[in-house]
C-alpha cells in the first residue's frame, strides 16, 4: 500500500510546468527532484514494472526538466582544448555516452547523417564519460561537423557536468537544446543491439530517435539542403 501512496506522492510532486517568468536551471530542478525519482524509480524496478519505469522517466522530463536553462557547462573537447555550450548560437543535440559501452551500431551513420542534413542550424555535441586517451578509435567515427567531448571523475573541474548528468538520468541519454539553452526535451537510447537487426534497420531507428527529438513541437529547422546527404 505504502508503495502505491509513495508513487501517488511523487505523480503529484512532478505535476505542473515552470512558470514561463521564471528562470529554473536544469542542475537546480535536477537536484530538486532527483531524490523521489529514484525512489519511486526503484520501486518500479523492483517490481519488473518497466512501464511504469518509463513513465516516471517522462514525467520527469515534461514537468520539471523540459523549459529549464541548460546550464553553460565548459567540456573538454577532443579537437579543441574546451566547448562552452551558452558560446554555441544554434539549438543543441547533445548525446552522452561512454566509450565502455556498446553503442547502436545506428548511431554514429545517424548522427553524421543529421549532422550534414542540418549544416549550420544545428550543432551536435557528444560527451563520453571518460578519459581523452580512451577516444582515440570511437572519436573518428563521427565526422568534423559533430564536436566530441570528454569528461571524467578524475578531472576536478569536471564534477558538476558528472554529478548532474551521468549520476542522475545515466547514459545513453540525449538532449535537446534550443538556442537560447532552453531545454525542450530529453530522451533515453534504447540499446539495439541486443536485437539481430541489419545496419540498414539500425541506421533507420536511430535516425528517427534522433531527427524526431530536433523537429519536436515548435522546433522545426530548415535545411542546409546544400549539404544534405542521404
Amino acid at each position: 500500500m505504502w508503495r502505491k501512496l509513495y508513487l501517488l506522492l511523487f505523480f503529484l510532486f512532478t505535476t505542473g510546468n515552470y512558470a514561463q517568468d521564471s528562470i529554473v536551471y536544469f542542475s537546480d530542478a535536477v537536484k530538486r527532484n532527483i531524490k523521489p525519482y529514484r525512489s519511486a524509480s526503484a520501486i518500479a524496478f523492483e517490481n519488473k514494472d518497466f512501464t511504469e519505469g518509463k513513465r516516471l522517466f517522462d514525467s520527469l522530463v515534461q514537468h520539471k526538466l523540459n523549459g529549464t536553462l541548460f546550464d553553460d557547462f565548459t567540456i573538454k573537447g577532443y579537437h579543441s582544448k574546451k566547448v562552452i555550450l551558452h558560446k554555441i548560437n544554434k539549438p543543441i543535440l547533445l548525446v552522452t555516452y561512454a566509450s565502455w559501452c556498446v553503442r547502436n551500431k545506428g548511431d554514429a551513420p545517424a548522427l553524421n547523417t543529421l549532422a550534414n542534413k542540418y549544416g549550420n542550424n544545428l550543432q551536435i555535441v557528444i560527451v563520453f564519460w571518460d578519459k581523452k586517451k580512451n577516444l582515440k578509435k570511437t572519436a573518428n567515427q563521427f565526422n568534423s561537423k559533430i564536436k566530441i567531448c570528454y569528461a571524467n571523475e578524475a578531472y576536478q573541474n569536471d564534477f558538476k557536468i558528472v554529478a548532474t548528468l551521468k549520476h542522475t538520468l545515466g547514459m545513453p541519454t540525449v538532449y535537446y537544446i534550443d538556442e537560447n539553452k532552453n531545454v525542450v526535451t530529453i530522451n533515453r537510447i534504447k540499446n539495439q543491439n541486443k536485437i539481430k537487426i541489419s545496419k540498414d534497420a539500425a541506421f533507420a531507428m536511430s535516425y528517427s530517435l534522433f531527427d524526431d527529438m530536433i523537429n519536436t513541437t515548435n522546433t522545426k529547422l530548415s535545411l542546409n539542403t546544400t549539404t544534405r546527404k542521404f
